[in-house]
């Protein structure tokens, strides 16, 4: 249906403006936009329920809140069979995400794309903490995956929230919000879940548990959150002997899918989960509340989730057995403080992380092509490293195995303080002020191995590279944000943020490709400013609300390590500066028929500024500079209709026009280009149904089907990825304490190409490597609540 739907109206650029204009004037369209009430929504026969969100750090409904906002609840979540962030995203509009597996995905929000300097452009929150990404990883601003279960709800805010969210949210934020402990009542549950995998995969298994103990007679309580999750890997690594060279005048990879296999190793992207929240919430007085948080999680990976192209099979051929782990650690630990004053209330937050990423990915084929085309045609270069070539008069030997690793190091702690207004008055206001102290170290290295022929033999060392490098960023801000709701139901929002912030670094490098440079090289940065919002917004009851928003997000810069000069022509600047985005937005939610249908729409316009380019001169040595403009024009739309009681149809659509401004040469951009990663069309087309039956039971149908448009990306140069989608189904009973469903993830057995994924060495024309989705998976989902 989606696909249909964007095959039928994607003639005209500009059908989602008039779909979401007419949205704003009759109520009526074919989309749901700016608040999610699909999923979000609770079904019952009177009509759709609304959900209690603190997108605006106080408690409010998604209908009353002027914001594009998407709510799930954790409810909802598991309907679905959602676990994990990927999955969230492929069915909410705006949002665009770039992945080579769990806890490698970048996430994006409106065109916002993230591929310079050391900061996201979308913020990502588990409750009031902004656990910000690796700042220097190879592989993207990537977050953590965490376990989804037993959450609230996922909020996703569209549009820069540099107001109340402060740097990095420049796109938007997501927030993770958790149960707290409830020191009035026991409870407990516990999920299984199992499922096997077509087309190479195997068994999969998920055991979730929550434990909520009262303590101190209702004076306090602690929760239990564990996840044990296992996913059987389904691409293979082939080993093939001999490699195929390269054809066509070394144009072109060799027909790996036809040479000789003399290993597979199955099941090469196996990942495994364990992950441990435990709440503990102290009440001394009516009036104080104390809630420790500690987060422990564990991912590790076999291997990434992606495929080479060519042949798109569920392989990654290699010349030798070279093994690509990947794990990602992360603790956290947070003191959150709410006391209620008359009038008032005084919320903080004090928080510490810690995030450990180690990967290591094969670079065999690449450097036989890369190195070996500096002495002549790569085809003549042999793979083994005891085979020799001559070349210029030269006599060289083969490269070998060859491996590069990173391991990031990441360390946050921050304090936010804040004091909001309480009541229902019409005035409301909120002030506060914010630190943090950001530290990440990257370290990446590829040593070959130490013999007297090989890559040893060629250039003297065995170091291909060995970069360090180590950033810090403290940032300091004030933020306020004050409305008034008139009589007439006119609500007028304005609201600023203060920040500063300053930062350093220092690299070294040495190893072949560091050509000779091996001296510690510093940089310093900082700067200030302001973000604005205003909001005039018009509220109708519980019914209706239509707003229009000027708002302003940033990103902070940062030291640039300075870059030698020869080789390079020109030094870099010794820092990159904030960039910045303006957003015009106007919007609608509405809901009648007594609650039954619920259309929510928003128009957008978005002026990004200075934007933070990633330079290559070509000499070998990267920066980042404020680098050209780009602008972003969509459309969200989201609906859902209770056609009958239980039965839910929802549907949203995502459209999104972001193209460079400027031409920027250094950074391959060329004006008018679409930016990367990003799809102009996003839908989600939903169906369920809740149907009572005796013994107290009910039956649970659901399917739904996500597309998502094509995408370009740069590796070796710009290419494009097909549009897919993805189709999901259940079935099941449920009682009160207890539940169970058979599911069908990805029922057509779509191959989905998510994403390119650039190398951690050098990207070669001959292939690319590819993230794809799991293939056809059947499984049972089995829960009990005590």
């Amino acid at each position: 249906m989606a696909l249909i739907l964007k095959q039928q109206v994607a003639k005209t650029w500009h059908w989602p403006w008039l779909a979401a204009a007419a949205a704003l004037l009759v109520g009526v369209s074919s989309g749901p936009a700016s608040a999610q009430t699909t999923a979000a929504a609770s079904i019952e026969n009177t009509g759709l329920q609304e959900v209690v969100v603190t997108a605006e750090k106080r408690e409010s409904t998604v209908q009353k809140t002027p914001i594009s906002i998407t709510a799930i609840t954790g409810a909802d979540l598991q309907a679905q069979g959602v676990t994990d962030m990927v999955s969230v995203a492929q069915q909410v509009p705006g949002i665009s995400f770039k992945t080579s597996g769990p806890g490698q995905t970048e996430f994006e929000m409106r065109g916002l794309t993230s591929t310079g300097g050391e900061s996201p452009t979308v913020g990502f929150y588990l409750d009031d903490v902004a656990l910000t990404p690796a700042a220097m990883a190879q592989n993207g601003k990537t977050v953590i995956d965490p376990s989804l279960y037993d959450l609230n709800r996922v909020e996703v805010l569209r549009g820069p929230q540099g107001t109340l969210y402060g740097a990095g949210s420049m796109g938007g934020t997501v927030k993770l919000i958790s149960n707290q402990p409830d020191p009035r009542a026991f409870a407990a549950s516990a999920e299984l879940i199992g499922s096997g995998t077509d087309s190479g995969g195997g068994f999969n298994h998920t055991e979730n548990g929550m434990l909520n103990l009262p303590l101190a007679n209702g004076a306090a309580a602690v929760r239990v959150v564990v996840t044990d999750k296992y996913v059987d890997g389904w691409i293979a690594r082939d080993v093939l002997d001999p490699f195929p060279v390269e054809l066509n005048n070394s144009t072109q990879r060799g027909d790996v899918a036809a040479a000789p296999v003399a290993q597979s190793i199955a099941h090469s992207n196996t990942e495994r989960l364990d992950s441990e929240r435990v709440l503990l919430l102290v009440q001394p007085i009516e009036r104080l509340s104390l809630t420790v948080t500690a987060l422990h999680q564990n991912l590790a990976q076999d291997g990434p989730s992606t495929i080479d192209s060519p042949p798109l099979n569920e392989a990654h051929y290699q010349p030798y057995d070279v093994a690509e782990p990947f794990s990602d650690i992360f603790n956290l630990y947070t003191l959150t403080g709410k006391y209620d004053f008359d009038g008032f209330q005084v919320v903080s937050v004090t928080s510490q992380w810690d995030r450990n990423q180690n990967q290591t990915q094969d670079i065999s084929e690449a450097m036989q092509y890369y190195i070996g085309g500096f002495f002549g045609p790569p085809a003549a270069w042999p793979f083994p490293a005891t085979s020799t070539v001559t070349e210029g008069g030269g006599t060289f030997f083969g490269f070998g195995p060859g491996t590069i690793s990173e391991d990031d190091y990441t360390r946050q702690y921050s304090e936010e303080l804040r004091f909001a207004s309480t009541g229902s008055g019409p005035l409301q206001w909120l002030a506060g002020g914010y630190y943090s102290g950001f530290t990440a170290t990257s370290h990446v290295y590829s040593f070959y191995p130490e013999t007297p022929y090989g890559f040893n033999a060629d250039f003297g060392t065995n170091n291909l590279a060995d970069n360090h490098r180590k950033v810090d960023i403290f940032q300091y801000a004030a933020f306020g944000e004050v409305s008034y709701l008139f009589a007439d139901h006119f609500k007028t929002t304005v609201g600023a943020r203060y920040y500063t912030y300053h930062s350093n670094s220092v690299t070294s490098v040495s190893g072949v490709s560091a050509n000779g440079t091996s001296a510690p090289l510093y940089g310093l940065a900082s700067n200030s400013g302001v973000t604005p919002k205003l909001d005039l917004a018009y509220i109708a009851g519980d019914n209706a609300t239509v707003y229009a928003t000027v708002s302003k997000g940033f990103r902070p810069g940062g030291p640039n390590s300075p870059i030698p000069v020869p080789p390079c022509p020109a030094a870099a600047p010794t820092q990159f500066g904030p960039d910045s985005v303006w957003n015009y937005e106007l919007g609608e939610k509405l809901r009648f028929f007594d609650s039954r249908v619920s259309v929510n729409g928003a128009v957008y316009y978005e002026e990004w500024s200075n934007v933070q380019q990633e330079v290559a001169p070509g000499c070998g040595f990267k920066y980042t500079a404020n680098a050209g403009k780009a602008t972003v024009k969509g459309a969200e739309l989201e609906v859902a209709v209770l056609l009958a009681p239980g039965l839910l149809l929802s549907q949203n659509m995502g459209y999104t026009d972001a193209t460079n401004s400027t031409t920027v040469p250094l950074a391959g951009v060329v004006s008018g280009d679409r930016l990367l990663d990003v799809p102009q069309w996003t839908a989600n087309t939903s169906l369920s149904y809740t149907y009572p039956l005796p013994n107290s039971l009910n039956l649970m149908a659901r399917i739904n089907n996500s597309y998502v448009d094509s995408i370009q990306d740069i590796t070796f140069g710009r290419n494009s990825l097909p549009p897919y989608d993805l189709v999901n189904g259940r079935v099941g009973v449920e009682q009160q304490n207890w539940s169970a469903a058979l599911f069908v993830d990805n029922l057509t057995n779509k191959m989905a190409l998510l994403s390119d994924t650039g190398a951690l060495s050098a990207n070669v024309p001959i292939f690319n490597r590819i993230a794809t989705n799991q293939p056809r998976t059947i499984g049972v989902d089995f829960t009990y609540r005590f």
